[in-house]
């Protein structure tokens, strides 16, 4: 895909936006925590480019769904292990932080706040764009940053060639970060683009 101009940057930003209103509000009475979230930056990076954003060495924790519909692809949400840790105490009332490669009951408390967050950001893509995207059961893996985007490229045999970057910045708790990545499959991301011309 060509480079964006910036009233498509602003739409993709406008639609981040909306996204992550709607991640802090659910978020928020899942925690029983006031959270808001902003996007600072959204960017459209080519696939072979990803190491100029990412620290592939950096261990992740990473909640993954299939999006269908009118624009497929891959979503992900991605958060430090320390995130995570806090998020699963913080719904499952610990004191301790849980050992992810041990407890079931963490891994699915953190799937379930990735889904919600994944899904609000496909929800505000819906909306914004008119056009019908809807996700998977989400999967959660924690492993370097690297080999997690390496198995999410080769996830399907239509793998478009960039990558929709959403940063998000939580305020409210000091102990979340985050970061969507949306990969369209094939021209995906044209579709969504197109419904405003551009």
């Amino acid at each position: 895909m060509k480079d964006l101009n910036e009233m498509q940057m602003g739409a993709l930003s406008e639609m981040g936006n909306i996204g992550a209103g709607n991640a802090a509000t659910a978020l928020s009475q899942l925690l029983n925590i006031k959270i808001d979230i902003k996007v600072p930056h959204v960017r459209v990076v080519p696939i072979e480019k990803t190491d100029d954003w990412f620290d592939r060495a950096d261990v992740k924790i990473a909640i993954y769904l299939r999006v269908m519909g009118e624009a497929p692809g891959k979503a992900l949400f991605l958060m430090s292990p320390q995130s995570g840790q806090f998020l699963a105490k913080t719904l499952l009332s610990r004191d301790k932080s849980p050992d992810f490669d041990k407890d079931e009951m963490a891994c699915s408390a953190i799937m379930e706040v990735g889904n919600v967050l994944v899904s609000s950001f496909l929800v505000a893509l819906t909306n914004f764009s008119g056009i019908l995207m809807q996700s998977s059961i989400p999967a959660m893996s924690m492993d370097m940053l690297g080999a997690i985007l390496q198995g999410i490229f080769l996830d399907n045999d239509e793998v478009g060639d960039t990558v929709l970057i959403i940063d998000t910045e939580f305020s409210g708790t000091s102990d979340i970060e985050g970061l969507f990545l949306f990969l369209p499959d094939g021209d995906a991301l044209e579709k969504l683009l197109g419904v405003f011309g551009l």
